[in-house]
């Protein structure tokens, strides 16, 4: 799950004999039907965005159980150091009491500097998303990395090494994957959009297809009907949109039962989306440099330009929407049977 974030890709190494077997094609995927999945956040005639593939983790459960065992190890902490002075005040002999504060202490610091090291500052204080970029105009694509210097990774479109990535820990997990290719050698990495796992393949050559048609065919092909053209991800880390994703996280079997497991369901919700609502809402937002934003401008009255939820799947609620999703997902199905 934490491929290429909490443990990085592995540059400067030869292209595997898989990743050339799992490569994306830039033609037309018969019976395939553009699809983004949660994963498309801006759409115009000039570029479209993605949020990357960590999106789905930021602030779930590894940050929010860190946080957790934090605020425990500091109550600990502090707890400690009360029965210290009690015991110096009364006059104890403190001299045992003292060492085992000071040991508990150092084992509490020790805690809280691994806990914020190897998890918690790759996800808190960062920024809100990491967008990945695909100007069909200029024919690049711009991986952003950080505010400042050096802080965007550009890359021609044509020099991108596309395939099926798979995770490094859990194989099952897929991804669309790109690698920047000095000669025979991977230089750099990055996934886009959301994983899921090789059940549902199809939907990272849906989400392929739709990147494919956009840069290779225009803006006007990546939607094969009028209630495609919208964007349901929001990248605002608003209490709302924190509550969606995690609902949507725990599984459908898992929210069919909230009723009859209320008491453990609403107490993890709750806790989730406190800890993902933190997370984000101690990151600043993403700013692209300057060059990067003269490259991509766009026109006032674009016919192309796709309206922008204001929280995650607000247009589902308008009419036709939900059953041309069920209806695309069908067709999806049976064409990738087919």
């Amino acid at each position: 799950m934490f491929t290429g974030w909490y443990v990085p890709f592995k540059l400067n190494r030869p292209l595997e004999s898989a990743e050339r077997h799992a490569a994306l094609p830039f033609h037309p995927q018969p019976g395939v039907i553009p699809d983004t999945y949660g994963s498309l956040i801006h759409f115009n005639s000039t570029y479209t965005d993605f949020i990357d593939r960590k999106d789905r983790l930021r602030g779930m459960v590894s940050t929010t159980a860190g946080l957790v065992g934090i605020i425990v190890a500091i109550i600990m902490g502090a707890f400690s150091i009360g029965l210290f002075m009690v015991d110096l005040l009364q006059g104890n002999d403190v001299l045992i009491n003292m060492a085992f504060s000071i040991l508990f202490l150092l084992m509490v610091i020790g805690f809280i500097w691994f806990t914020w090291s190897r998890q918690l500052k790759k996800d808190m204080f960062t920024y809100t998303h990491y967008p990945i970029r695909f100007n069909r105009k200029t024919r690049k694509v711009y991986v952003f990395r950080h505010n400042g210097p050096n802080g965007v990774l550009t890359v021609p479109w044509d020099e991108v090494f596309w395939h099926i990535g798979r995770g490094m820990q859990q194989k099952y997990l897929c991804d669309v994957r790109g690698h920047v290719m000095d000669g025979v050698r991977v230089k750099d990495t990055f996934a886009v959009g959301q994983y899921f796992d090789d059940g549902q393949i199809g939907r990272i050559q849906a989400t392929w297809e739709f990147i494919r048609r956009y840069m290779e065919e225009g803006p006007e092909t990546v939607a094969e009907h009028p209630l495609d053209r919208l964007i349901d991800k929001s990248v605002t880390p608003s209490w709302t949109n924190c509550y969606l994703w995690v609902g949507a996280s725990m599984g459908p079997s898992f929210v069919a039962l909230r009723y009859v497991l209320f008491p453990l369901f609403y107490p993890i919700v709750g806790l989730l989306t406190l800890g993902r609502w933190l997370t984000l809402n101690s990151c600043k937002d993403p700013v692209w440099p300057p060059e990067v934003e003269a490259e991509c401008q766009v026109e006032p009255n674009d016919p192309n330009r796709w309206e922008e939820p204001s929280y995650l799947w607000e247009f589902a609620n308008r009419p036709g929407v939900v059953e041309r999703n069920e209806e695309r997902m069908r067709q999806q199905s049976e064409n990738l049977k087919g």
